[in-house]
């Protein structure tokens, strides 16, 4: 299905999203999920990495609650996404543990409550997540935000995308703005981009 290299990301959005939250009913996208979650333990972006950073999983994208439980049994340190309550929207990643206590953002993502949780922004790898990928440059269409782009643009850490099959795309059929930032890994169930 191609979608017209004009379509506008809103619209791109809102068709992705649906088409994910009709995926999330699948047995293939739980088999995607335990798939991608042991490709990435296998790669040497996860082994070299102590602090990585990642986002609560909606149910339609990627389930990153196990990926979580097996980086902290692997002696990471984990830091979970809270988007500031700002006019910039940015993006802060808090000290996760299996103490931390949750609360659900407005958009509806599981973020750390605790005000005084020690903030890290300078890691040393970010799971980032997306609607969309295109393979071949590796640019993501995200949730309209642009909250990771401009972490990711003053940040510099290794990046890392779990990406299942309906977010595959060969190229990009959105436009790319200059703001957009590629992500450096693509894990897929066929192969690591």
């Amino acid at each position: 299905m191609f979608l017209g290299k004009n379509m506008q990301k809103s619209e791109l959005r809102k068709k992705q999203t649906a088409k994910l939250k009709e995926f999330a009913n699948t047995k293939e996208k739980k088999t995607e999920d335990s798939i991608l979650l042991e490709k990435l333990l296998e790669t040497e972006l996860v082994k070299n990495s102590q602090t990585i950073g990642i986002t609560a999983s909606l149910p339609f994208e990627v389930d990153t609650s196990e990926l979580t439980a097996r980086l902290w049994d692997a002696g990471k340190e984990v830091y979970l996404a809270k988007a500031r309550n700002d006019q910039a929207h940015t993006l802060d990643f808090l000290h996760y543990t299996y103490m931390s206590k949750l609360q659900k953002s407005s958009f509806g993502v599981e973020e750390i409550a605790d005000a005084d949780a020690a903030v890290k922004n300078e890691l040393d790898l970010v799971i980032v997540p997306g609607l969309a990928f295109a393979l071949d440059s590796h640019v993501r269409l995200g949730f309209g935000g642009g909250y990771y782009d401009r972490f990711l643009a003053k940040h510099k850490c290794q990046t890392v995308s779990l990406v299942n099959t309906p977010m595959q795309f060969a190229t990009s059929e959105w436009p790319i703005e200059k703001t957009d930032m590629p992500i450096q890994t693509i894990v897929t169930t066929d192969k690591i981009y």
